[in-house]
């Protein structure tokens, strides 16, 4: 029982209102970090399909690691996401059976979609969005990968409690709350700091390699 009580949910409304109390910067780096950890998913589909790589898509995050702030230019900022939304996989143009890798690229893809729309207008609600594609991508991983049928009973606390689910939700409020404490003549190195880790941690998004 109490580890059940111990365990996170996503809870949007919190994250939100939570975001909503950083500066802009720290929102778009949140997101930024969130897309961070799944892109090696994305850049393994994009290998296996035989494009090139790195792309616009994989560009397009780094820019926003380097220059985590409002866009001055958000017509081209438009531009650029849409470039980057016809790079993202879709059902209808991808060659062979629909498979597991091609989801998690796809919503690797929606991840940087929202970190670059946080950086268009500075939203919680885009950066949340960006928290919510990495939480629902991994309960679409844990639900084929362990065959778990969501119509029986207890199948929803079974995915919820998986290791892996759990320890993004852990890292989302691990970085909101560290962005938080942190002081303004910080936010560069605490920015750094939150790129760094997420290239780290995405080597074991979806686990041990």
């Amino acid at each position: 029982m109490a580890q059940v009580m111990m365990m996170r949910n996503f809870d949007e409304a919190s994250l939100i209102v939570n975001l909503e109390r950083l500066p802009a910067p720290f929102r778009i780096a949140f997101a930024a970090a969130c897309a961070q950890r799944q892109l090696p998913a994305y850049q393994l589909f994009e290998v296996q399909a035989g494009r090139v790589v790195p792309n616009a898509l994989e560009t397009a995050l780094e820019e926003v690691w380097a220059e985590p702030n409002l866009a001055e230019n958000p017509t081209d900022l438009e531009r650029q996401i849409e470039l980057t939304m016809s790079l993202i996989p879709h059902e209808d143009g991808v060659r062979g059976p629909w498979t597991q890798e091609a989801t998690n690229a796809q919503n690797a893809g929606m991840a940087v979609i929202y970190a670059l729309r946080t950086k268009l207008a500075g939203e919680a609600q885009e950066a949340a969005w960006a928290a919510r594609v990495a939480y629902e991508a991994l309960d679409n991983f844990v639900i084929n990968n362990e065959g778990i049928d969501t119509n029986k009973p207890g199948a929803e606390l079974r995915v919820l409690s998986h290791p892996l689910v759990q320890a993004e939700l852990d890292r989302q409020w691990r970085d909101v709350r560290e962005l938080l404490a942190a002081k303004d003549h910080e936010s560069a190195r605490t920015i750094h700091q939150l790129r760094d880790r997420a290239r780290t941690e995405s080597t074991t998004f979806f686990g041990p390699g």
